[in-house]
């Protein structure tokens, strides 16, 4: 096949990262593949570079002069078949299939956004009817998709994320420390971006709690991440630490391009959001051989065995979240050893590239062929409790994103 990968860059996200991951995957497998992008951020244009892939930049330009230069190099017809991860690039490329086509489209969805149901987020997605699949890396966006636009279900599959299991691995050079054995408190890292869905003050609360019944700090979090266009979630974060003595329990770094080597070094690995849809923090977490604190929310389940490779919590209780912490500190060193390893096989499991990719290169045969999305393309089969209860709640109009 002849494959377009079109993203708005080939910046540092997970979205970018994904995509290119998969392009690379695809190139190995036989297929041709290029990359069309609208933003000159160029993080990942090495490793497109390095397989030989070639990337065409639209200059910048209005939306609406954007629209039409994407029809343009799209109605060129080289590919067979185009795969668009974000809003935007998936948008544009569905309005260059107006009034027909000869090449099949793939959307790719990235988010289990609550606010698909929103005006602007209907929207976007009704004009996934041009779409012949739409692919969500996670059983919850799908499941929500399901509901709220129930036209889109012959369209639909699920594929997890690929990991680098190269890149993100268990390192003997740094073992899970003795922590609570040696009065050095346990290390979690945190890597997620500073906003409010992200949750700093359920963690600080949490930790508050903990120095209010332990005295003596027992676990550490640092946190690695960006402040975002509207700060004031970060300055409500750092009073809160301040005002409250926190500042050696919970540590907020800057995004650092060397997350791997953190996670490496970490006791564990935490991400305690409102929602998710598949975060790659956690996949990579696991990939470590890390025990995985999470949110009891979306996909949850099938990240984390309640014992075997971590602990779930609910993040609108800081209580929940202390008493993560409080279960991990109360593991001997043997059993954290063990939990990682758990968490590795299950990475090894999840996220390997050539079942990955394999099912993205089933989708992209079907779109080609004009065939609908088989059941086997979905990746993992297991739907869990958690993405079942969250949509629901969500359905209800509760809270449970």
């Amino acid at each position: 096949m002849k494959i377009l990968c079109f993203i708005d860059s080939l910046g540092s996200g997970g979205a970018q990262r994904q995509l290119a991951t998969l392009a690379v995957g695809l190139k190995k497998r036989g297929h041709e593949v290029r990359f069309l992008v609208y933003h000159p951020h160029d993080h990942f244009l090495p490793l497109l570079q390095a397989a030989d892939i070639p990337c065409q930049l639209i200059p910048s330009c209005s939306h609406w002069r954007r629209a039409l230069a994407v029809r343009r190099v799209l109605r060129q017809g080289w590919q067979d078949v185009v795969m668009a991860f974000l809003e935007g690039p998936c948008l544009y490329a569905e309005w260059a299939r107006l009034p027909r086509q000869h090449w099949g489209f793939v959307a790719g969805e990235r988010l289990a956004d609550p606010q698909i149901r929103s005006g602007t987020g209907r929207w976007f997605r009704q004009w996934h009817r041009l779409a012949d699949a739409v692919v969500s890396n996670s059983h919850t966006n799908r499941l929500m998709l399901e509901a709220e636009f129930p036209f889109l279900r012959r369209k639909l599959a699920t594929v997890y994320n690929v990991v680098d299991l190269q890149l993100f691995r268990s390192s003997a050079a740094a073992p899970a420390s003795a922590g609570n054995f040696t009065g050095k408190p346990l290390r979690i890292v945190v890597a997620a971006s500073y906003q409010e869905k992200k949750n700093m003050l359920g963690v600080a609360e949490a930790l508050l709690s903990r120095k209010r019944n332990q005295g003596k700090p027992l676990v550490v979090v640092d946190w690695f991440g960006a402040v975002q266009a509207d700060p004031s979630p970060f300055t409500r974060a750092g009073r809160f630490i301040a005002e409250n003595g926190l500042d050696e329990s919970l540590r907020l770094h800057p995004a650092t391009h060397d997350i791997a080597g953190e996670f490496s070094r970490a006791d564990a690995i935490g991400l305690f959001s409102y929602f998710e849809g598949l975060p790659n923090v956690v996949c990579e977490g696991l990939a470590c051989g890390k025990p995985i604190l999470l949110s009891n929310v979306c996909d949850a389940g099938n990240l984390v065995r309640e014992g075997k490779n971590g602990f779930l919590c609910d993040p609108r209780s800081p209580q929940s979240i202390a008493t993560a912490f409080g279960r991990l500190v109360g593991l001997g060193l043997e059993e954290r050893r063990q939990m990682g390893a758990e968490s590795r096989a299950l990475a090894e499991r999840l996220f390997d590239e050539q079942v990955v990719v394999e099912r993205y290169e089933m989708i992209l045969g079907a779109a080609v062929s004009g065939e609908p999305v088989r059941a086997g393309c979905t990746w993992p089969a297991e739907v869990p409790e958690s993405a079942a209860r969250t949509v629901a709640a969500w359905a209800s109009g509760g809270h449970g994103l």
